[in-house]
């Protein structure tokens, strides 16, 4: 089947040896707006951008006359009415058993179309990376704010428990961790038979100490009092204020007469202590946990030990 190449979809050029158009197609013709037989007999660079027209004459023909071929050149047309049409030129010899030269020439619409999508596409995706660019920097900002807030919140949730489990004068365990101490240690001997004991201490003659000197003193006489308790402590024992001036101590695997021994050595220091407002004494009761007590009883029998060291004069340590 023959090919009609007046009207397939490029301009064809057919040259002779001298640069001198032979035979055009009607596709070229339409799109330059001019006959055929005012392109024949004339050169093509004559319907060129003068930019083109030096390509043309000083690259195209020399490669063609020497090489036998050009390929994918870009050049420039002008219309009849003046107007530029890009184009990419491919050219060669006509056959290897005849003279001249044949151009093909496809227009640069359709490519010029697939740069702008390119440009556009480009465009588009220098957007998104610089999008997500600035996505991972808010989400990174996003994360330090975060692991900055679970730190504040760590350190507050430190403080609460602090403000929780506290006692906000003296610094020791507040009647909570009392509670919830004594609830283990009755776990413990009901579970395995593990022996603790309790010992209640009381400021003696404290009601004197805030009627002569104020409430300040009483309130530093209290937190002198913590630190002497606190010194020597063992880390598994529970020293908490539970009261005005009273203080208990839950000493595991302790028996009462060892319980004794700690209240009586704690009574001595106290008693050697001169504070800000002189030396001051504590009386102490002590009781160890018996199989038919509970947390209430085994406080009784403490707090009865105690009222007997007051009763019998204060500054002693006595069992319950």
């Amino acid at each position: 089947m023959l090919i009609d190449v007046d009207f397939i979809p490029g301009g064809l050029i057919v040259l002779d040896t001298a640069n001198k158009v032979t035979a055009v197609n009607q596709s070229l013709c339409d799109w330059l707006g001019r006959e055929k037989a005012d392109l024949q007999g004339h050169s093509p660079e004559r319907w060129m951008t003068t930019a083109s027209r030096m390509y043309y004459l000083g690259h195209v023909l020399p490669s063609l006359r020497l090489h036998g071929h050009a390929e994918e050149v870009f050049l420039s047309l002008t219309n009849a009415n003046g107007e530029v049409l890009p184009v990419i030129l491919s050219a060669s010899v006509c056959s290897p058993n005849s003279e001249g030269y044949q151009l093909l020439l496809l227009p640069m619409q359709r490519r010029n179309l697939i740069e702008e999508q390119l440009q556009q596409a480009r465009k588009h995706a220098e957007k998104a990376v610089a999008e997500k660019d600035r996505a991972l920097q808010d989400l990174k900002a996003l994360t330090s704010e975060l692991e900055l807030g679970h730190q504040e919140l760590a350190i507050l949730n430190q403080q609460l428990e602090q403000l929780a489990t506290q006692d906000a004068l003296t610094g020791l365990d507040n009647r909570r961790v009392y509670d919830r101490e004594m609830a283990v240690q009755f776990s413990l001997f009901q579970r395995a038979k593990h022996p603790f004991a309790l010992i209640v201490g009381d400021i003696d003659y404290f009601k004197t100490i805030n009627d002569s000197f104020g409430h300040d003193a009483g309130d530093q006489v209290l937190k002198e009092i913590s630190q002497q308790l606190s010194v020597n402590k063992r880390e598994l024992d529970t020293l908490a204020r539970i009261g005005g001036e009273e203080f208990a101590l839950i000493l595991p695997n302790t028996t009462a007469e060892h319980a004794f021994l700690v209240a009586e050595r704690k009574r001595k220091e106290i008693e050697q202590f001169v504070g800000q407002y002189g030396t001051v004494t504590l009386s102490f009761g002590v009781a160890e946990v018996r199989s038919e007590d509970t947390e209430r009883t085994l406080y009784e029998r403490a707090d009865q030990a105690l009222y007997k060291a007051k009763k019998a004069g204060k500054n002693q340590v006595c069992v319950g």
